[in-house]
């Protein structure tokens, strides 16, 4: 029936959205109030109350379909009804049903009205219906009755009024409330549903890469051929990773599981990885880099330098994406204050590229919302970097902003806080070739349930020359370790395997009663990366952990590490 209401009574109209409910008051409101006539009165006063009953109901009608702005019909739609009232009220010399209609008008009124106008309307109304009992005196509401009665009338018309005024206060704000967090709801729903499109995309064209390099590959008789087949889904994969670490860490950010972790680092060190991670892609282009590091900056410092690596990378990444070929990229750092140790470091990376209108820039540092939306696009990317990096420099102590005109380049700048190490030893360089690790002695227990994760490692660490022997399970693991507990090194321990997983494998060797049990390196090798899956590592007794997928570098690092 509303529906109908609105097709076909009201022909569409959008000015309020519940002018299918009030209208159907209105006319439940003119039946009743006509019917009691009916019964008091002969048939020409009913017929005309009916007249002036329709006259309401087709007023409002006629300002919901007119061409009216919103304004107007606040002002004019009440402005009429009290017409009506009053020329009821001259025509009957007044009666008790006035009462009624000022009650009517009122709530057309709240369907067109913010308090403020209400208030005034209440004013205005109650004023006439004062003038009104003052002109028509004591038979306003009928003979017999005294003008007490008629001010008694007033005084409840008032109070009536008021509730109406309270409550559409309240009402307006409330529903305010939930057309804004409706709004919000709906635009993160567009936002995770473009989201979810991209990443579609972002994931589909890494993996596209993989598996057609690997076909040519494979099909290829040239030896060069399968090496740059090799080099493309190393590239391929290594993208694949950053986009699944993004995505992992803003499911950190949104559970509140987000956290940092100090450690001691060299601030130029942190400077020299950024700048390998963008070599090549700035080598392809043809851009300059210019790095200019204040001296002020202690060498050594505490802070979370993987996560500060992470936000510079993404920052400057973005600056050689979206800088044309031959363009420049700057990254410029320097101290801003430092008081009790802290320090106050502020970053800038200045491109020369195709830079950002204000309305891109408005939402820039939103989960899920990209300047270039459309899986179309030209350039790529999931639209969590900017986010993920607004999170780690909040929790840095510190702010990100951008400066950006179309055309003419963008500057990203942001400052984080981070503590000085105080009488620090100077920055030695001591380079190591990571292909002359050798490992020749050394016996490694690798507790993998995969064959083929398996396969990957014993390729990587054979040229090391050490011995590698392999468990299926965590209960195998304990077994073999039980049998013969000197005869190993250090041992890499899956997480996640049937029968007995890598937490419970660790327990049972430490608790075994022999020496090698208590000291033997076990390091964690899974996919499980978080904070608190680190942790957990740690906490049955685990030494270490690598992340999958494997990096051979940090593999060799920690067996450098616990065999030295």
């Amino acid at each position: 029936m509303l529906e109908f209401i609105r097709k076909h009574i009201l022909a569409g109209s959008n000015k309020n959205k519940n002018a299918p409910q009030i209208l159907i008051i209105l006319c439940t409101y003119a039946v009743i109030t006509s019917t009691y006539v009916a019964f008091l009165h002969g048939t020409f006063v009913t017929l005309v109350r009916i007249a002036i009953s329709i006259a309401i109901v087709s007023s409002y009608i006629f300002f919901e379909r007119s061409p009216l702005e919103k304004a107007t019909v606040a002002f004019a739609a009440p402005s009429v009804i009290i017409g009506l009232i009053i020329f009821g009220a001259a025509y009957f010399y007044g009666d008790f049903l006035l009462f009624s209609y000022s009650v009517g008008a009122a709530l057309i009124s709240l369907t067109y009205m913010s308090p403020k106008s209400l208030f005034r309307y209440i004013i205005l109304s109650t004023t006439t219906y004062a003038v009104l009992i003052v002109v028509f005196g004591f038979n306003l509401l009928g003979a017999g009755l005294t003008m007490v009665h008629n001010f008694l009338f007033l005084i409840a018309a008032i109070m009536l009024k008021w509730i109406l005024y309270s409550f559409c206060n309240v009402y307006l704000k409330i529903f305010d409330e939930l057309t804004t967090a409706k709004n919000e709801a709906n635009q993160a729903a567009l936002a995770k549903g473009a989201f979810l499109s991209n990443m579609s995309h972002e994931i589909r064209t890494p993996m596209n890469a993989i598996i057609g390099m690997a076909t040519i590959g494979k099909s290829s008789d040239h030896i060069e051929r399968v090496h740059y087949a090799l080099d493309n889904i190393n590239n391929a994969g290594t993208h694949l990773l950053s986009i699944i670490n993004n995505v992992l860490d803003m499911s950190k950010i949104e559970s509140g599981k987000f956290t940092l972790s100090m450690t001691e680092f060299k601030f130029e060190e942190i400077i020299k990885q950024v700048k390998n991670l963008v070599s090549l892609s700035m080598e392809d282009k043809n851009q300059c880099l210019t790095i200019s590091i204040d001296n002020n900056i202690p060498p050594v410092l505490i802070g979370d330098d993987q996560r500060l690596t992470q936000v510079i990378a993404n920052i400057l990444g973005n600056a050689v994406k979206f800088t044309p070929e031959n363009g420049q990229v700057n990254l410029n750092m320097h101290l801003l204050n430092e008081e009790n140790d802290l320090c106050v470091i502020q970053i800038e990376v200045t491109d020369s590229g195709i830079g950002m209108s204000q309305e891109q820039q408005q939402n820039l540092f939103q989960p899920f919302h990209q300047a270039e939306s459309n899986t179309s696009r030209k350039f790529g990317g999931t639209g969590l970097g900017l986010s993920i990096s607004k999170n780690i420099v909040d929790m840095m102590g510190g702010k990100i902003w951008v400066e950006s005109e179309v055309g003419k380049g963008t500057t990203f700048s942001f400052t984080i806080q981070l503590r000085r190490i105080v009488n620090a030893p100077a920055i030695k360089e001591t380079p190591v070739e990571r292909s002359v690790a050798t490992f020749h002695g050394k016996c490694i227990l690798i507790v993998e349930d995969v064959e083929l994760n398996r396969e990957i490692v014993i390729s990587l660490l054979e040229p090391t020359g050490a011995k590698i022997i392999c468990a299926e399970n965590g209960a195998e693991a304990v077994r073999m370790f039980s049998e013969s507990p000197g005869a190993y090194d250090i041992i890499f321990m899956d997480v996640q395997m049937p029968e007995m997983d890598g937490f419970e494998a660790t327990r049972r060797i430490r608790a075994l009663n022999n020496t090698v049990a208590k000291t033997i390196p076990i390091v964690a090798m899974t996919a499980n990366v978080f904070r608190e899956d680190i942790e957990e590592c740690l906490s049955a007794g685990m030494n270490g952990h690598v992340g999958k997928p494997l990096n051979i570098n940090e593999i060799f690092d920690v067996i450098r590490e616990y065999l030295r």
